[in-house]
């Protein structure tokens, strides 16, 4: 049993010491979280020097098994009682989903309890506890927090990484009252000790949930507003510099993705050869604030200029992340405007291809990148809103350009560092844009340029070393309660 202490204040010394908890909804998955999850275990392991053994995580999913990782259903965002409560948000609760919804919550704070007495855990650091799609997961975890000081006994310090919230999402917008509850009540909650935000715009966006919190329980946002701070997304470069593109193992991986996804067999019974064919990467998941409808209209668009300019004969569009949960009926949108536009266009040879479709291929998410910049490819990300923008990171780390959407973070955060992207700042396809496009295409020299330059700013300004000092100063400040 942990006794009670006073109020305590962590060295730096002794972090390589500490046994943290990393808690979220899945890990070893391609969504964003579950990215910047692997990177933070490696910075944790390679910079800060804690031990591996000393990292254990608790989720409702994972890909991975490993003794480090315990798996509890009540936690997973797609777990059938969490579903209902997103399913209902603007409705509310009561009656029979209020007892199920209670139940769900208690196993999921006794799963939390035991694998924090198991593991002995000094620190928590939980992942989006700030976004509905984990509500009984952040609900629980605050409630677990509730129980344990009411009791006197020491709880390990509360670090959220704020990666969204429900105050950036329109179809969380004017909960009713009993939703409204629990949001307050643990979505986080006031037992959050510090916040890492991945973007400058977030702390803005989430004061007035603060500042309510605060009328209940007094100091909460001064509390915040000094022990908060921001962590942009960051990127291991796949590639040192263009040149590498030359090395054996993304010349078989390429070879091995061209035939694992049939495009070898695409090719040959068009009648056409590879350099006929320009590949278009969209690296997200197929959700439609991702905006995949405009690049394929886009995509459209830049393959007729190049069959006119006589510079391609077919064009190979392909999605490499899965649908998401807010997906409803996109996909088969996409597919459905794909139908449409080859009409318009008039052409047979534009080919819409989701990887979640193959998923014997044998080529994991991460490597899309590097084998659509080894085939001279493109990238196209038009999203209308992000917490930061993993996947464009990913993508520039491999040395691809984007044709980017300058979304509100991309202009506050990102745009500042001059990234050698195509920008377009409004869903209008203009001449202009699909010029450059074509240029960057046909010049290799140009996209080499662009490609070193990125991957230069990225080792700069967004290296995973930025994580390191910034986590060690959230986990030493003084405790905000026992």
């Amino acid at each position: 049993m942990r006794i009670k202490k006073e109020l305590i204040k962590f060295e730096k010394r002794s972090i390589p010491k500490l046994n943290y908890g990393i808690i979220h909804s899945q890990v070893g998955f391609s969504d964003g979280v579950s990215i910047v999850m692997r990177q933070m275990e490696s910075v944790m392991t390679e910079y800060m020097k804690i031990p591996k053994s000393n990292i254990n995580y608790l989720v409702g999913a994972t890909k991975n098994t490993s003794p480090r990782i315990r798996v509890c259903r009540y936690l997973w965002h797609k777990y059938h009682i969490n579903k209902l409560m997103l399913n209902h948000f603007k409705e509310g609760y009561g009656g029979i989903r209020s007892e199920k919804i209670e139940r769900a919550i208690g196993h999921a704070v006794d799963e939390i309890k035991t694998f924090v007495d198991d593991k002995d855990i000094d620190v928590i650091i939980a992942h989006n506890t700030g976004h509905p799609v984990n509500f009984i997961f952040s609900v629980a975890l605050s409630r677990y927090y509730r129980n344990e000081i009411k009791k006197g006994r020491r709880t390990p310090k509360y670090i959220v990484w704020w990666h969204d919230s429900h105050l950036e999402r329109k179809r969380f917008a004017n909960p009713l009252h009993d939703v409204k509850r629990y949001l307050m009540q643990g979505v986080p909650g006031r037992f959050v000790e510090y916040i890492l935000f991945i973007n400058s715009l977030q702390f803005d966006q989430v004061q007035n949930y603060f500042l309510e919190l605060d009328k209940k329980y007094h100091g909460y946002y001064d509390s915040i507003f000094h022990n908060h701070a921001v962590i942009y997304n960051t990127a291991t470069t796949v590639i040192n510099s263009y040149k590498d593109l030359e090395r054996d193992e993304f010349t078989e991986r390429t070879e091995k993705f061209l035939k694992a996804f049939g495009i070898n067999r695409l090719i040959k019974r068009r009648k056409l050869n590879l350099s006929n064919v320009q590949f278009c990467l969209q690296h997200t998941r197929v959700v439609p604030r991702k905006r995949i409808d405009f690049g394929l209209r886009y995509a459209y668009e830049l393959f007729d200029t190049l069959k006119k300019k006589r510079k391609t004969k077919a064009m190979i569009f392909f999605v490499s992340g899965h649908s998401g949960d807010e997906t409803g009926n996109y996909k088969r949108k996409l597919i459905q405007l794909n139908e449409q536009l080859s009409k318009t266009y008039k052409t047979r040879n534009f080919f819409l291809i989701f990887a979640e479709d193959h998923k014997d291929s044998g080529i994991f998410f991460e490597e899309f990148p590097i084998i659509f910049t080894k085939l001279g490819g493109i990238s196209t990300y038009f999203s209308e809103i992000e917490g930061f923008g993993n996947n464009l990171l990913e993508v520039m780390a491999a040395g691809l350009i984007p044709v980017v959407y300058t979304y509100p973070v991309f202009v506050k955060d990102i745009a500042k560092h001059k990234f050698k992207t195509v920008c377009l700042d409004r869903f209008n396809i203009d001449k202009e844009s699909i010029s450059k496009v074509v240029e960057l295409i046909e010049k290799e020299r140009m996209r080499k340029m662009w490609a070193n330059k990125n991957l230069e700013i990225l080792k700069r300004r967004f290296s995973n070393k930025i994580i390191s000092w910034k986590l060690k100063r959230a986990i030493i400040r003084k405790r905000q309660h026992i």
